[in-house]
């Protein structure tokens, strides 16, 4: 506070010497000068501080052209322009220059007027108090009263009655000074924008001191009926006059003011755009590692065997991941053993990745990365005891870094390699099971749970061709027609959406591959959110009807039950024509049983599951025989389908 007062009384101090100089120096008249002309310089100040505040009111213009979201700058402007106007109107011998020039009475009163109401509204919207109702109130009172007097000089009226408006003027003035100052200093108290108050308080307290002590000299000499004077004249100098340096140095204030608003806006200008075109950079990295990402799920897609799954695996992450390397970690919990593919590693680096998968012990769910300064593990799943890691290494074995978006791909790689791993596990192990517990059968046993495994994959190749990649692709068309840096906050939105859609999409895919949620809340509420699924997009009636279950089933059982309803309810919609299709779910005694009706175009009687070519209905009969049950099929052409399965519990 200190520093600042002597910052303060210092610029009074010099301005008060600039006005002495120019003072004391233009009253003395030149040697030899003729008095026109060394009366003329007498006065010469008044008319350079005339054409100052103009230059001064469209400089201040000029930046509110510029920066029209600026209104002070309006109010600046406007305010030293009137301000030239009244020191012209009180400009002495200015008939030197422009001869005898008309009198307008109270012309001054006016003027002086239309400066408090700009100088308020100013302050007001510097204090940010405009909406204020008393604040409003006053200001359409100070703006009133202006016209007022501005019509009153203009017009023949009485002096009584211009005294009357010059006092209301007076009580307008000291009113909202008292207003305003109470205003800012609440506004003080809060921690909001203090420096810009204090540059403010600062600026009034300067045009208060430069300001008071020419009419407070006036008011002594009134009270005292005589000229005081000054031994120095100087420094009489000094105090005379001091009206336009006092409202210069309040303009310079306000100036620097709006300059460090106007830098400010300047740089938060740069800063949203350093932060858009940051965005955009990760907008278009992330839409790569989609891109890439989408490549190695096609890659996937076409795998059939896990050892051929491993390779691509492998094959496609050091193509990703290079200059790093990429291996496929294998780690036998049982034995404590560490296996590597794709790369042979160092024992010291074995040891590294032993340690820290024991530290972990078998808490990681797939997807889930852990990072250390050498390497980049991300869960991959697996069975059997056997847990498989996606590793991202140095090539060198020193330390790595990796940044967000290869970390993100790797997640999402390894929860990729989790379900498909986990699929074609389950897959070759069922049929190893039933080649070695149905021999009778397995020639086209075999032979139809490649057909069922091939039509998955031909079901989720679709999905996410029609549904995921065409969600892709239009937000690279999109990235791909925009310019850079000039987004339009509709394609982020678009974009946003867009990515949305396809995480959705990926997720919906990802429980039909593994319905996580039946071991969850059970298979009748996962068959309940199924058929509710199916309602929002098929034309026909859907009953269903789940009954009390009350025996525990097993994981085999559940997933049985889950995909027969699934097939049953695919069939009504692709083959069956139907109106109304209805579907129960419950338990009677010791068995559980599934009943599936509807009255579609049916087909023919006498049905072989070993010999026809429904692949559909073949599958349902052997999940259900998988775990020892029983299944019946009632039709006739035009009557319907009736299908009866019970299951042992």
């Amino acid at each position: 506070m200190l520093k600042t007062m002597a910052k303060i009384s210092g610029a009074a101090l010099l301005l008060f010497g600039m006005n002495g100089l120019i003072n004391y120096t233009l009253l003395k008249p030149l040697d030899g000068g003729a008095k026109v002309f060394n009366q003329f310089r007498h006065h010469l100040d008044d008319a350079i501080f005339v054409l100052l505040f103009v230059f001064v009111a469209f400089i201040f213009w000029a930046m509110f052209a510029v920066l029209n979201q600026e209104r002070g700058y309006l109010y600046l402007g406007l305010i030293s322009f009137l301000t030239s106007l009244q020191l012209f109107a009180e400009w002495d011998d200015k008939l030197l220059l422009f001869g005898p020039f008309p009198e307008i009475p109270y012309n001054s009163l006016a003027i002086k007027s239309g400066v408090a109401f700009l100088s308020f509204a100013f302050v007001s919207y510097l204090l940010g108090t405009s909406n204020r109702p008393v604040v409003r109130l006053l200001l359409w009172a100070g703006g009133l009263l202006w016209a007022v007097i501005a019509a009153a000089s203009m017009l023949p009226v009485g002096d009584s009655m211009l005294i009357v408006l010059s006092r209301l003027f007076l009580g307008f003035v000291f009113l909202n000074m008292a207003l305003c100052i109470s205003q800012f200093l609440t506004l003080l108290r809060s921690k909001a924008n203090q420096a810009e108050l204090r540059l403010i308080a600062s600026g009034f307290v300067l045009f208060a001191l430069v300001l008071l002590p020419d009419p407070g000299k006036d008011l002594l000499e009134d009270i005292a009926g005589r000229n005081l004077g000054y031994r120095l004249v100087y420094w009489e100098q000094c105090l005379e006059d001091t009206f336009p340096w006092a409202l210069l140095a309040l303009l310079t204030v306000f100036g620097i003011l709006f300059f460090r608003r106007f830098i400010q806006t300047l740089k938060d200008n740069r800063a949203i755009a350093d932060e858009l075109r940051a965005k955009n950079t990760s907008l278009e990295q992330e839409a790569d590692t989609r891109q890439r990402l989408d490549q190695l799920l096609t890659v996937l897609l076409r795998t059939y065997r896990i050892a051929d799954l491993e390779q691509s695996v492998i094959r496609e992450g050091q193509r990703y991941f290079q200059p790093h390397a990429f291996m496929l970690v294998k780690y036998d919990e049982a034995k404590d053993f560490v296996q590597f593919e794709g790369k042979a590693a160092p024992p010291s680096r074995e040891e590294d990745i032993g340690g820290m998968l024991r530290s972990t012990g078998n808490r990681m769910s797939a997807g889930e990365a852990i990072v250390a300064p050498a390497m980049v593990l991300g869960s991959a799943g697996g069975t059997d005891g056997i847990r498989l890691y996606l590793a991202v290494c140095s090539s060198d074995g020193g330390p790595i870094l990796v940044d967000e978006r290869d970390k993100f791909a790797l997640l999402l790689m390894s929860k990729y390699v989790s379900i498909f791993y986990e699929y074609f596990q389950l897959l070759e192990s069922r049929l190893r099971e039933m080649e070695q517990r149905q021999a009778d059968r397995s020639p086209w046993l075999s032979k139809l749970f490649m057909q069922i495994a091939e039509k998955e994959r031909k079901r989720l190749a679709s999905d996410l061709h029609d549904e995921v990649l065409q969600e892709l692709l239009h937000i690279r068309r999109t990235f791909d027609r925009m310019p850079a840096g000039q987004w339009l906050n509709e394609d982020n939105e678009q974009i946003r959406l867009g990515l949305d859609n396809a995480e959705f999409m990926i997720r919906e895919t990802c429980r039909e591959l593994m319905p996580s949620f039946l071991s969850d809340h059970g298979v009748l509420h996962a068959v309940s959110r199924l058929v509710e699924k199916t309602r929002l997009r098929v034309d026909f009636q859907l009953e269903f009807h789940a009954l009390p279950l009350t025996a525990s089933l097993s994981d085999e059982q559940t997933t049985a039950v889950y995909r027969v309803v699934q097939e049953l309810i695919n069939n009504a919609v692709k083959h069956s024509e139907a109106a109304r299709v209805i579907l129960e779910v419950g338990q009677k005694e010791s068995a559980l049983y599934i009943r599936y009706a509807d009255d579609g175009k049916g087909m023919e009687t006498g049905i072989d599951f070993s010999s026809m070519n429904r692949f559909g209905l073949r599958g349902i009969a052997e999940r259900i025989h998988m775990v020892g049950g029983e299944v019946s099929v009632q039709s006739e052409p035009g009557q319907g389908v009736k299908v009866h399965c019970s299951v042992p519990v």
